[in-house]
């Protein structure tokens, strides 16, 4: 018996089914977006969440199947950053954080190898990304055993054999492999189409969490926990049985049996033998009531201990005998006899002994059964019943492990080949890339070298932006020497030390190369390029990699080179449309979206026939421009610029016309546009 004060205890940590009490539960998740990858796996949707995790439907891109994919962030412990990321709330949870994501991959190593065990949900992969654990598990349809009997009302006999035994089989495979469920209840068994049942959602690895640390709160639900889940009690298969025991009790009844906190208060559970409800055999009623025993050890102790007692014939007491008396007379008083008389007495007595001893056997033979009533008729034809539908599910079961195995066999096969195709493509991707680096490279150094008059040191410092990645802003220094086609130098990048830059410039003044950028959070070197220009006012030049771009402008030893010799530009109109423009664009998110107008600052100049200068962005800083404009003042290209709601980077489209008193311009990007007229300054 508990105290009052520990029976308040418990039943705060207890929950109403689909209602947690954890107050970890209550935290608003953040979880990963729709088309977002995790492995080889895209996120399609959120299926649940709760206080251990999320459960998401995904997309199995190498299989192309949907899978349920079980995310481990239980919220007392971690939290999402940037988006995909999960790290621990501090220093004091990164220890437990990591125990619990170790048991939560030992779960998913587990359940993987029970892939032919019926009823079980079976589980395809495991694996470790955005600093957390996932398991990837079969997306089961239908709908819950809770649902179900709320809509449908109790199972018939017939639902609920097909139901019982493949469920037994399924979780003795799993005590087997020295594994506990720990929350059987209705909502964690599907019932497909056909009635055939799957035991999902297994919180073992929660158990263990709870266990191990005061910040996260072990969750059950009344009527189904067993009394041992509430303490320090040792727990065991009998422990599981308790929980299905009590779930075969609301598919009966419509209801669970009373919590364990209550009966271990007052036992007041009513035993279905004697309720009797409709659909339950009296074998089936006498083995759940023995299963719903508060004490662990008046359980059965297995699923094969159990298994034997639910499959009980029933006993005499259901069976009515009717015994046949036969009667003997009795023989009357017989006249003293003597001479021949006695000898016939004799002979007579001899005769009527063999016949009375006919008469005596046939009385002691055993009493004949009446024909066997109403209820015994019943037991053996749901007798008869039950081994037909636990053979049918037997078969079904091996069936469906054949199945599963050809379709593994079949997915493997696919997956290599799959792989071997990739990689053969990969490889001819990376030949191709590097035949055309070669051939690039050729035909620079075949180029007439542009004029000696830009060779020199050119240096500049600007910002790096990234896109979709935390890390961002690092100011990056760039020094390059120029001798020929030959540019050669480094960018010096903050937290990151230098990289090497080689790049060539074409006859026309195009830089172009490839070249190795540092990682924005490792600082490991990635793949990059290089592209550029030398103008009449330096040299600007893009350093660009996956996710991360860096740009901006170069001057020649520190000062401006309007006076060096220009690299060939179309030509515009003779000078005339030299000089300065100022102003501001208007700017706004096209489409009605949020934002509003905001003003664009403009500082540009047109000299040599190229439009060059700076736009301001009110909160984000300065992007560059450098277009080149024809003999009539027409300015076509594509610049980098700032979206309208955010400061990540993308390209857009410019067009205009520059006059002898504006310029006039048209801006349209991804999510953003500004136009507008910049006046000439007099200067």
């Amino acid at each position: 018996m508990l105290a009052p004060w520990a029976h308040g205890r418990l039943s705060r940590a207890m929950t109403d089914a689909g209602r947690p009490m954890d107050p970890s539960s209550r935290v608003d998740y953040v979880a990963l977006p729709a088309g977002r990858m995790v492995g080889r796996y895209e996120i399609e949707d959120v299926l649940g969440q709760g206080g251990f995790g999320i459960t998401y439907r995904a997309r199995d891109r190498h299989l192309n199947r949907e899978v349920a994919l079980k995310e481990f962030l239980p919220a007392a412990l971690a939290v999402r950053q940037d988006g995909s990321s999960v790290l621990p709330r501090s220093t004091e949870a990164a220890g437990d954080f990591g125990w619990g994501r170790g048991r939560f991959m030992e779960e998913g190593r587990t359940l993987a190898t029970l892939h032919d065990a019926p009823s079980i949900v079976k589980v395809f992969d495991f694996l470790e990304a955005n600093g957390t654990a996932y398991i990837v598990m079969e997306l089961v349809r239908g709908r819950t055993l809770l649902e179900y009997v709320r809509v449908e009302g109790p199972l018939v006999p017939a639902a609920l054999e097909a139901m019982l035994w493949p469920l037994l089989a399924g979780l003795q495979r799993v005590h087997e492999a020295g594994f506990l469920h720990r929350d059987i209840k209705p909502a964690n068994i599907m019932l497909d189409g056909s009635g055939k049942a799957t035991l999902i959602d297994f919180g073992a690895s929660r158990a263990a969490m709870a266990g191990r640390t005061g910040t996260m709160t072990a969750i059950f639900t009344p009527g189904y926990a067993a009394p041992e889940q509430l303490g320090a009690a040792k727990q065991g298969p009998w422990t599981d049985i308790y929980g299905l025991a009590a779930t075969l009790h609301y598919a009966l009844t419509g209801a669970p049996p009373p919590s364990a906190v209550d009966r271990l208060m007052k036992d007041n559970y009513q035993p279905l033998a004697a309720r009797r409800p409709a659909g339950g055999s009296r074998s089936l009623l006498t083995g759940i009531d023995a299963a719903l025993s508060i004490q662990a050890e008046e359980r059965p102790q297995s699923i094969a201990d159990w298994r034997a007692l639910l499959r009980q014939r029933p006993s005499s007491d259901d069976v009515t005998l009717v015994m046949r008396r036969p009667l003997v007379p009795k023989p009357s008083p017989a006249a003293p006899v003597g001479g021949k008389a006695k000898w016939f007495a004799i002979a007579a007595a001899c005769v009527l002994l063999g016949v009375g001893g006919f008469y005596l056997a046939a009385a002691l033979q055993p009493a004949a059964l009446a024909p066997p009533s109403n209820d015994a008729r019943q037991a053996q034809e749901a007798e008869a019943a039950r081994r037909k539908t636990e053979a049918a599910a037997e078969q079904a079961s091996a069936d469906a492990a054949r199945r599963d195995a050809e379709a593994r066999r079949k997915a493997d096969a696919a997956a290599a080949q799959a792989r071997q195709a990739a990689a053969a493509d990969a490889q001819a991707k990376r030949e191709m890339a590097q035949q055309s680096k070669i051939d690039e490279e050729a035909k620079a150094r075949a180029a007439q070298p542009p004029s000696s008059a830009f060779d020199g040191t050119y240096g500049g410092t600007f910002s790096e932006t990234t896109k979709g990645r935390p890390g961002g802003g690092r100011i990056v220094s760039v020094t390059l020497r120029l001798v020929g086609t030959a540019l050669s130098g480094q960018a010096i990048y903050q937290h990151c030390g230098a990289v090497p830059l080689s790049l060539i410039v074409s006859s026309s003044g195009e830089i172009s190369g490839a070249v190795r950028l540092p990682d924005v959070q490792t600082c490991a070197p990635i793949d990059g390029s290089a592209s550029g220009r030398v103008t009449g006012q330096g040299m600007q030049i893009e350093l660009r990699g996956p996710g991360l771009a860096a740009s901006g402008a170069l001057t020649r030893n520190g000062q401006s080179l309007a006076a060096a010799a220009p690299v060939p530009t179309p030509a515009a109109a003779a000078g005339a449309l030299d000089g300065a423009y100022s102003g501001a664009l208007s700017s706004s998110a096209p489409g009605g979206q949020a934002g509003g107008v905001r003003p664009l600052r403009a500082d540009l100049r047109v000299s040599q026939g190229r439009l060059t200068g700076q736009f301001v962005h009110p909160t984000c800083g300065t992007t560059s421009i450098s277009l080149p404009v024809d003999a009539a003042g027409a300015v076509n290209g594509r610049i980098r610029t700032y979206e309208a709601n955010s400061c990540a980077m993308n390209d857009a489209e410019v067009s205009g016309k520059v006059t002898a008193n504006a310029v006039t311009l048209d801006i349209r990007g991804l999510s953003m546009k500004a136009d507008g007229s910049l006046p000439r300054r007099a200067d």
